[in-house]
Order: C-alpha cells, then sequence, then structure tokens
C-alpha cells in the first residue's frame, strides 16, 4: 500500500468528520512525502531495525551492521540517523566504496550537495561498480538541483551506460537535456526510454511504471 495508506486514512476521516481542512492533510502529506517513512517500509523494517541494533550494541566494532541499518534508515526517511551510523563506520574503514555512496546519498537528502558530490565522486573513483551506477543517479540528481545541467548529463549518461534497463535514467537524461535546450537529444532519451520499457519483464515493469508514465507526458 505505501503512501496510499496515508492517503485512504485522511480520506476516511474526512468522510467521517465531513471537515474539508481533513484535504488538506492529503495535500501536506503529497507536499512532505520525501520526508515522511513509507508505513509499510516502517513496518516491514521493525524486526530488522531491531536486530541490527542489538547487534551494535552487543559489538560496537561491527561496521556492517551500522552500515545495514544506516540502509535501512534511508529507507525509512531519516538521513541524519543514517549519517551519523555511516560517520561511524567510516572512522574504521574511510575507503570503502559503499560507505562513501551511502554517505553520499544521506547526504544529498539533508540538501548538503556539494559534500553529498564529493562523496559520491570518492566512491565512484574507488570501485566504478559500486551500486550499479546508483552513484552516478544520486549525482545526476544532486547537478539538477544544483542547475548544473551539462554536469548532471554526464552523470545520468554514465548511469543509463551502467544500468541500460533503468528507465528513470531515460527520463532524467532527457530533462537534464532539454534544460540545456537540447530538444533533439532530450527526444532521443525519451525513445530510447520507450523502446527499453518494450524489452522489460513484467516484474522490472512493475518497479518501473511510475516513470514510464512520466515519460509520456515529457517532451
Amino acid at each position: 500500500m505505501g503512501y496510499w495508506t496515508y492517503y485512504l486514512l485522511m480520506m476516511a476521516l474526512w468522510y467521517l468528520v465531513d471537515h474539508p481542512a481533513v484535504l488538506a492533510g492529503v495535500v501536506v502529506i503529497f507536499l512532505l512525502r520525501d520526508f515522511i517513512p513509507d508505513p509499510y517500509v516502517l513496518m516491514r523494517t521493525a524486526g530488522r531495525v531491531r536486530a541490527l541494533r542489538s547487534q551494535i550494541a552487543a559489538n560496537p566494532a561491527n561496521t556492517t551492521a551500522r552500515r545495514d541499518l544506516a540502509r535501512v534508515y534511508l529507507e525509512r526517511s531519516r538521513p541524519k540517523r543514517a549519517l551519523t551510523l555511516l560517520d561511524e563506520a567510516r572512522k574504521r574503514h574511510p575507503d570503502d566504496a559503499e560507505l562513501l555512496f551511502l554517505t553520499g546519498l544521506a547526504q544529498a537528502r539533508l540538501r548538503r550537495h556539494e559534500e553529498a558530490l564529493s562523496s559520491l565522486i570518492d566512491a565512484v573513483g574507488i570501485d566504478p561498480r559500486t551500486g550499479f551506477g546508483e552513484p552516478y543517479r544520486a549525482a545526476g540528481d544532486v547537478l539538477m538541483k544544483l542547475e548544473r545541467y551539462a554536469d548532471a548529463e554526464d552523470a545520468y549518461e554514465h548511469y543509463v551506460d551502467t544500468n541500460s534497463s533503468a528507465i528513470d535514467g531515460w527520463y532524467k537524461l532527457s530533462r537534464a537535456r532539454a534544460k540545456q535546450g537540447k530538444a533533439d537529444d532530450a527526444a532521443r532519451a525519451l525513445a530510447e526510454l520507450r523502446d527499453t520499457w518494450r524489452t522489460l519483464p513484467a516484474y522490472l515493469r512493475r518497479k518501473q511504471w511510475t516513470w514510464r508514465v512520466r515519460g509520456m507526458f515529457a517532451g
């Protein structure tokens, strides 16, 4: 159900109390969806969080548990907590590419954009295969927010080169090109999006359908 749980609960409350102010809650949840944990994720990861916390309490030097708990916190939209764990883990392993990648994600979500770029660049510098191209996607997102569209285009190109089945990569590449006035190149990225979509198996389509819909209205 994900975020629809929030929306359905608010709509049910509106039906019960018949007050228009409740509808404002739906709008607020939509606008703050990047900062509000998905209720399904909270329930699904509750046991995992308890187990990882216990492992860290039993062995404070357990870097793997800190990394895994940081991943869960990122999934729960808790980047500040994640970054604390990652900073502690990197004291023992400062050149670990995966820890740097996750650090960059947390910094980006905290809007510490320049720091995020540095961490992400360091991650792929150590191991270009880290995260199967995800560091390039994250760097592209940061660069778009900084309005560095040419650099964002380069990052997204690396992303789709590494993960050509990523529909979001082709969509974001089209937007970066469009921001630079490259209409023809943007259209080619959208064409790649459509061609890629046709080749995807059903399970990948279920994960990426929202980007396909966005691509239909882009251009």
